[in-house]
């Protein structure tokens, strides 16, 4: 797993009272680069709760939900979650069938580590989403594209947003691409004066290598997001061995970091 696709931050709001018995129902996934995910994700909650109806949503106030309607237990589950791997999609079924404490503490880590992404997909971008308070990443993300991609990366830029938290975070992610909306979000615990440039632009190169490289499936049906062209490509990235060791030696710091406060390394 790379260092820029690391999880964890603040528990967002799961509503998900186990219901008292299942029911019959059908989803079917959309996209077809979003059929295979979207099916880990109903099949998980499935083999929990046999029949039940999963809907997909961008509620960004309830991400986690279920009721019964006509005798039939739907689910809404934030899209969020398809990006989440196995023993989350395991412990949020769990969640919802049970109301495991334990489960739901595994879910709102996941929630945690990709908060400040919510606000970065599914709407409009502010103007100026781009600006942080110190690195502006709209010129960096030229200059990579010029540099690394010959001008053909399409996207958007943004800072995501800082959100609270409740306890110690034990990992985190830097920065995500969002197909559906063809946006990046950078982790704002980046926009610090303490932090070089360079590892800005690290990050940001990583997720533009997500976008030009898209994802594609193994021998088993696996998803490969990090193949071995991809990191061929992250290698070539200019002084990447001195980012990486930045990222190596200061990321007990970045894990301490609280939202409105200066990173001390």
């Amino acid at each position: 797993m790379s260092l820029f696709d690391v999880v964890g931050t603040a528990p967002a709001m799961v509503q998900a009272p186990p219901l008292a018995r299942p029911a019959e129902a059908a989803v079917a996934p959309t996209a077809t680069h979003e059929t295979s995910r979207t099916r880990l994700l109903v099949d998980a909650i499935r083999r929990r709760l046999p029949g039940a109806r999963v809907q997909l949503t961008d509620n960004k106030t309830v991400l986690l939900s279920q009721s019964e309607r006509d005798g039939v237990r739907v689910v809404r589950v934030h899209q969020l979650f398809l990006d989440a791997p196995t023993p989350v999609r395991d412990a949020m079924a769990t969640f919802l069938a049970h109301g495991d404490r334990k489960s739901g503490r595994v879910v709102d880590t996941f929630i945690e580590a990709h908060g400040h992404l919510l606000t970065g997909a599914g709407r409009a971008l502010k103007d100026g989403a781009h600006r942080g308070a110190v690195h502006d990443l709209l010129p960096m993300f030229h200059q990579i594209n010029e540099r690394y991609f010959a001008d053909r990366i399409s996207a958007e830029i943004a800072w995501g947003q800082s959100q609270g938290l409740r306890r110690r975070r034990t990992s985190i992610t830097f920065g995500s691409w969002d197909q559906r909306s063809r946006r990046i979000v950078i982790h704002p615990v980046l926009d610090q004066p303490i932090v070089p440039t360079l590892c800005v632009a690290r990050v940001l190169h990583h997720e533009m290598l997500h976008a030009h490289h898209g994802e594609r499936r193994d021998g088993n049906g696996r998803r490969v997001v990090h193949g071995p062209e991809f990191k061929a490509d992250e290698a070539r990235f200019h002084e990447a061995g001195r980012a990486d060791a930045w990222f190596d030696a200061h990321l007990d710091a970045l894990l301490r970091w609280r939202p409105g406060t200066a990173l001390r390394l």
